[in-house]
């Protein structure tokens, strides 16, 4: 027994170390980490068999100047690939299988997945950050609506009844100096005729004023702070010259709008007829500008020059916040920008922002109190998560993707059905080794017992190599553990029929035992080395076709042969020798189907003797 103490010693370590890792769901030693609590024994489910995502991508790089596509090469797709698996592997979206399929397509799979819209978001999203000065209130000057367009200018009352019921874009965003026209039944206005072409000008104008508006009021009701909608300021001179903020309706049909009074500034009260007909007196012109909300102008301030990017918490409010760290060119450019906002601020009062943009989608668009010139600032909102913020942080520093990706397949695979298949991978591998135990024990007694004991430790073993890899067990993969299992029973029945052969020539038993292992190694060894050759060769045509239903069979049935191999060597010898020199060897007929009358005189007294 001591001449096989090491041996014991190695087989014990491993089934030990097997079952501790199998034993607790998740492994967790410093940055080892290893299974989870949402499935069977900590292992890696593939789609199948735990449910999610099945994504396929194509490159989509073409000729910015003809818009015709662009061969992409291999290290374009390598690139691509790296930077999928570095986003995914850190939102902690699971364990993805990404393959490059063809040339130009990438297959990503993601089992557990159960938020497929923002694991699209992670992977198509470029990350084009942008910094632009944001200027509020800007002037722009309507020189597309000249005074040839403008056909008369009165004062009168609004008469028309469909005026009221057709409200444009500046009725609703009314300056505090003039008061809406609805307001009035029968208000005093400037009616403003225009030519056809000046109506159509016209009309565009107040459009945008509506679109600043909706898009203002959306943000009020989302928690945004939306800054002051545009507006349109007004301009006439006649008797006297009057400047207001304007409201504006078109009369019926016709090119005529009518533009709501100032009030009088003493009285707070709008102006009689008589009195608003003074004012504008004979051949008065009207000039309109559109103080336009903001103007978002770029610096060349972008994600490029940024250096880390990480998620963290405002000291003091606790909220989620994105840190952002910049070099020394985009240190320069933010110092100066946010220099020259607090001087405006000094000496006009208006206070410009600094608006931020994900890929065109502004993310905030902050306010500056002082100068920040050391490089570092922070990314806050109050919409945002700590998931939210570590998805922006780990897009921002991981950069835009190499080449421009298409979604071009999407399937989602619904856990119900993969928690059914794996019902099924469970019961269909637990009914194969009974049978399989079952058999052994029965036709080669003693020895087939031990045989299945050692592929009851070759299980635990194979399922701790698939957990501590980690190998994502598609069905496929659990067909092969299963057929496995099959190719190492197969290997004890080499021996044990070698050993019978041995014992039948009159060798003792322990004599036997070695005796059967070497001879029946070779043949062991050569159909499985086969094997694993068309694993190899499965492995590698998967691989370039981006099959991994056969890519996951071809590895699954490598680790399962390679371990058999060591469980039926090492594992079966080692058994059977330690049984061997116990008691249990004068019940001869317990280790041959043939029984004790089928051996010679000799080969019984031998095997009592050892």
């Amino acid at each position: 027994m001591r001449r096989y103490g090491r041996t014991v010693a190695i087989v014990v370590a491993l089934v030990t170390l097997a079952g501790v890792a199998l034993g607790f769901p998740t492994i967790n030693i410093g940055n080892f980490e290893r299974g989870g609590d949402d499935t069977p024994l900590g292992l890696s489910l593939g789609l199948d068999l735990q449910g999610g995502s099945h994504l396929v991508y194509e490159a989509d790089l073409r000729d910015p100047a003809t818009d015709e596509p662009l061969e992409v090469t291999e290290d374009q797709m390598e690139s691509l690939k790296r930077t999928i698996e570095r986003r995914v592997n850190s939102s902690g979206l699971g364990e993805p299988i990404i393959q490059l399929l063809d040339s130009d397509r990438l297959l990503i799979q993601l089992p557990g997945v159960t938020d497929p819209e923002r694991a699209k978001s992670l992977i198509g999203e470029t990350a084009l950050l942008e910094f632009k000065h944001r200027q509020l209130a800007v002037p722009n000057d309507l020189e597309e609506i000249t005074q040839d367009d403008i056909l008369s200018v009165t004062a009168d009352f609004l008469t028309d009844p469909d005026a009221s019921s057709t409200p444009t874009a500046t009725s609703t965003a009314t300056s505090t100096t003039t008061p809406a026209i609805a307001d009035d039944p029968d208000p005093v206005v400037l009616k403003v005729e225009f030519s056809e072409d000046g109506a159509i000008e016209f009309r565009m104008v107040l459009d945008r004023l509506m679109d600043s508006f909706l898009t203002a009021t959306a943000q009020s009701q989302s928690g945004h702070i939306p800054p002051v909608p545009s507006f349109l300021d007004v301009t006439m001179e006649g008797t006297e010259q009057l400047r207001f903020n304007a409201t504006a309706l078109p009369i019926g049909t016709s090119t005529t709008y009518a533009i709501g009074f100032p009030v009088d500034s003493e009285s707070g009260e709008p102006p009689t007829l008589d009195e608003a007909k003074r004012q504008v007196g004979e051949d008065a012109k009207i000039f309109f500008t559109e103080i336009q909300s903001y103007v978002d102008e770029d610096i060349g301030l972008t994600g490029e020059k940024l250096t880390r990017a990480f998620p963290s918490q405002h000291g003091g409010s606790g909220a989620p916040i994105v840190n952002i760290e910049f070099d020394d060119e985009g240190t320069r450019i933010f110092g100066r920008l946010t220099q020259d906002i607090v001087l405006k601020q000094e000496t006009t009062g208006q206070s410009d922002q600094i608006a931020i943009f994900l890929d065109d989608v502004e993310l905030i668009s902050p306010v500056v109190q002082t100068p920040i010139t050391a490089g570092t600032a922070i990314i806050q909102g109050r919409d945002f998560t700590l998931e939210r913020v570590r998805d922006i942080a780990l897009l921002l520093e991981s950069g835009r993707l190499p080449i421009p990706i298409t979604l071009i397949q999407e399937r989602d695979v619904d856990a119900i059905l993969g928690e059914d298949s794996l019902r099924k991978s469970v019961v269909a591998g637990a009914v194969g080794l009974g049978l399989v135990l079952l058999f052994m024990t029965a036709y080669y007694r003693l020895p087939g017992l031990l045989a299945s004991i050692a592929l009851m430790m070759y299980a635990a073993i194979v399922l701790a190599i698939f957990k501590i890899l980690p190998v994502t067990l598609t069905l496929s993969g659990v067909a092969a553990a299963i057929l496995s299992i099959g190719m190492a029973v197969d290997a004890n029945i080499l021996i044990f029929e070698r050993m019978k052969d041995e014992l039948r020539a009159g060798r003792t038993l322990l004599s036997a035992i070695n005796i059967g292992f070497d001879r029946a190694w070779p043949a062991i060894r050569d159909g499985n080395v086969s094997t694993l050759i068309t694993c190899g060769i499965l492995f590698w045509f998967s691989d370039q076709l981006g099959a991994t239903i056969v890519q996951g069979f071809a590895a699954t049935l490598a680790i399962g042969v390679v371990v058999s191999m060591f469980s039926a060597i090492t594992i079966s010898r080692t058994l059977l020798r330690f049984v061997s020199s116990t008691r249990l060897t004068r019940k001869l007929n317990w280790w041959t189907p043939s029984g004790k009358s089928g051996l010679p005189q000799q080969a019984t007294t031998g095997a009592q003797r050892s």
